[in-house]
Formats: C-alpha cells, structure tokens, sequence
C-alpha cells in the first residue's frame, strides 16, 4: 500500500470517527439514555451507507477501487464497522447461503458478546 493511500485510510477513518461521535450524541439527544441509541443510530445509518455505496460505487459512479476502499474501509470503519458485517450477511442471503448466512450472524454474534464478556472478566481481574 502506497504512503499516499494510507494517509487518505487514515483522514477517512478519523473523520468517521468524528462522524460517530456526533450521530451518537444527536440520537442520545433525541432519543435520551435508555437504550444505546446512539449506536443503534450509527450502526444503522452506517449500514444503509455501506449499501448506498456499494450498490451506486460499483454500479452507475464506477468508484475507483483506491477510493471504495477509504471510504468503505476508512471513512465507515472509523464510523461503523456494523455496516461491513450487516453487508456480508445480507450478501450471503442474496447468494441463497441461507444456512451460511446464519451461521456468519449467529456466531458471530454469540462470539462477539463471549469476546466482551472475556474481556471484562480479564480487565475486572486484572483491577479494571
């Protein structure tokens, strides 16, 4: 990877970041502290992002790889890496991978929440 592109991954995730962190203090604003609104915020809208952009970058705008690239894996990742995870699922499902589908959602799921409990678990030990 060329110095350049990662200096554009890296602006594009750290303006993803400053994104994040506005959407989520808007729809706690909004929506209050009783659920994580602002994640669910982020993730969806990051989510519907991703599939703005993959759908019109690869179809009529014909994005150049270099440039799906920081702004999938920069400007979104900084935001949201959801978005990737909901895409690849609704990929599976849209290739009849139904079983892989669920599989990719439900273990990563239980996976993911094993891997926060681990990591809490490890940290509180630990003296966090």
């Amino acid at each position: 990877m060329a110095i350049s592109h990662a200096v554009w991954l890296a602006l594009a995730g750290g303006l993803g970041t400053l994104a994040r962190a506005g959407v989520a203090a808007m729809a706690v604003r909004w929506c209050g502290r009783g659920l994580p609104w602002g994640t669910v915020a982020v993730n969806v809208l990051g989510s519907f992002v991703f599939g703005l952009l993959m759908a019109v970058g690869r179809g009529r705008l014909g994005l150049p790889m270099g440039l799906e690239t920081v702004l999938l894996v920069g400007f979104l990742g900084g935001f949201t890496t959801y978005s990737s995870f909901a895409f690849q699922s609704y990929d599976l499902l849209e290739q009849g991978r139904l079983l892989a589908a669920a599989a990719y959602v439900l273990g990563t799921t239980v996976t993911a929440l094993a891997a926060v409990g681990a990591g809490l678990l490890l940290g509180r030990s630990l003296g966090g």
